[in-house]
């Protein structure tokens, strides 16, 4: 029989009332232990949801500016580069007509 009971609750109870009351209390305590288990990962999941759901939304603000700094610096190097092709077409023109008057 139960050792974890009072020797006077199972002299008071009985044997075969005792191992009910055990039984009972158990059964109470492995529901408990499921639904504790059950509420704890249903917030682990909703937690998990929002910090993912943040963390689309950070990445997605990251990748914004990204795509917006490879714009700009596609543009910077494509006038930069207009420039220096205009500055080098402009050198052979003045070499060239430098050559052919001569």
């Amino acid at each position: 029989m139960p050792s974890t009971f009072p020797v006077a609750l199972r002299e008071k109870l009985g044997e075969t009332a005792t191992f009910g009351l055990k039984e009972v209390l158990d059964a109470e305590r492995h529901e408990w232990s499921e639904q504790v288990l059950s509420r704890a990962t249903d917030r682990f999941e909703r937690r998990l949801a929002e910090e993912v759901g943040a963390l689309r939304t950070e990445m997605h603000a990251g990748f914004a500016d990204i795509r917006q700094e490879l714009a700009t610096t596609r543009v910077e190097m494509l006038k930069w580069s207009f420039l220096f092709w205009m500055g080098q077409v402009a050198a052979i023109a003045g070499l060239l007509s430098f050559m052919l008057r001569r």
